[in-house]
């Protein structure tokens, strides 16, 4: 260099800039799913789970409910999907029509009555007091639910006998239980010689009149079942093997005891 001359102030060397050390990521903490307190219901979505089989059974339950509230016009499919919880589509792989629903219905109707009737026929003590406890229980339960009686006894099922088959089926086994009570009873000493097909169809007769007459209004309600026993009773001193000279029933009652003007039935105004 010469002399004299500084040396030119070399400039400062640049740092390297050192390689960003990449950030590192936070782990997300993985979401728990809340459980309900004890204590709390399950939510609706969870009670709408049906297995299979047990949408059907709550289907024809709600359709028995609406049924004894409002009659047989108010049994509708989609209706009763809307007690039970689920869409409008829900029922119909289990019911294609409402036909299939009602007679559904119907049936579970039938099983109603011989739940209900169970106990008073297996409390008579011989065969003619059980087909006359079945008569009874049959007019009872129509008083006490009528609306099943209209659907059990209309005309909605001899339609289409290949549809109604179940309840039909149904129908003849409960016919059919009525003649082993009046075979078993002829057995017994209990009846006269009659064909018990005629027997049958006399008693069904008088059932289905009695209920008829007082759900209709041609007899009062008050006093039903007096007067019912009564009727049975006389059919009894018509069909009866009774002893000599016995005045009393198979019942063991006489029907003297009967207000006959408290059952007359009410008087039609002819002007």
């Amino acid at each position: 260099m010469p002399p004299g001359r500084k040396r030119a102030e070399e400039p400062p060397a640049k740092k390297r800039a050192k390689p960003a050390t990449p950030a590192k990521k936070r782990a997300t903490p993985a979401k728990k799913t809340a459980k309900p307190p004890a204590g709390r219901a399950p939510s609706k979505r969870a009670a709408r789970g049906y297995h299979h089989g047990d949408l059907k059974r709550a289907l024809v339950d709600a359709g028995l409910a609406l049924l004894e509230e409002s009659g047989v016009d108010a049994v509708r499919v989609r209706e009763a999907a809307r007690r039970v919880g689920v869409s409008p589509a829900a029922p119909f792989r289990h019911f294609p029509s409402r036909e299939d629903f009602l007679r559904e219905v119907a049936l579970a109707g039938v099983e109603r009555f011989e739940l209900a009737s169970a106990a008073e026929i297996a409390a008579a003590t011989s065969p003619l007091l059980r087909f006359r406890a079945h008569g009874l229980a049959s007019v009872r339960f129509a008083l006490e639910h009528p609306a099943l009686f209209e659907l059990l006894k209309g005309p909605a099922f001899r339609g289409d006998p290949e549809g109604a088959r179940a309840l039909l089926a149904a129908q003849d086994e409960a016919q059919a239980r009525l003649r082993r009570m009046i075979e078993e009873a002829r057995e017994h000493g209990e009846l006269r010689p009659t064909d018990p097909i005629v027997t049958e169809v006399a008693g069904r007769a008088m059932v289905y009149g009695l209920a008829r007459m007082f759900l209709d209004g041609q007899l009062p309600r008050e006093g039903a079942m007096e007067l019912t026993e009564a009727v049975f009773d006389v059919l009894g001193e018509g069909l009866a093997q009774a002893p000599a000279g016995s005045s009393s029933t198979r019942s063991g009652q006489s029907t003297d005891h009967v207000d006959q003007t408290k059952h007359e039935p009410p008087r039609q105004d002819s002007r």
